[in-house]
């Protein structure tokens, strides 16, 4: 399956992954991914992560995985206090908020 066609499935299924998860310290959600071997996933917060971000995260990421099979998961909750631009995007944003 090529990259286009991965996107085109990864996006439905993260907005439905992410309807009632997202809470107002999440300042952004990247995604990155090498075709199905590898899902990336990193949750900026504008706070200290704490052990429900990463519970939140992983509920999310499993509900996708439901949907498309990848090989590994890797999940990352980081604070940060940048501007958005300075971010990893990694491939897209599939949330942002407005700052």
């Amino acid at each position: 399956m090529d990259k286009s066609n991965i996107r085109g499935r990864l996006i439905p299924s993260f907005q439905r992954a992410l309807l009632g998860m997202i809470y107002p310290s999440i300042r952004g959600i990247a995604i990155g991914f090498d075709g199905l071997k590898r899902l990336e996933v990193i949750c900026y917060l504008d706070r200290k992560p704490n052990d429900e971000d990463y519970a939140n995260i992983s509920e999310v990421t499993s509900e996708v995985l439901a949907d498309i099979e990848f090989e590994s998961v890797r999940e990352h909750c980081q604070y940060s206090e940048d501007p958005v631009f300075k971010l990893n995007s990694l491939d897209f944003w599939i949330y942002l908020r407005k700052e």
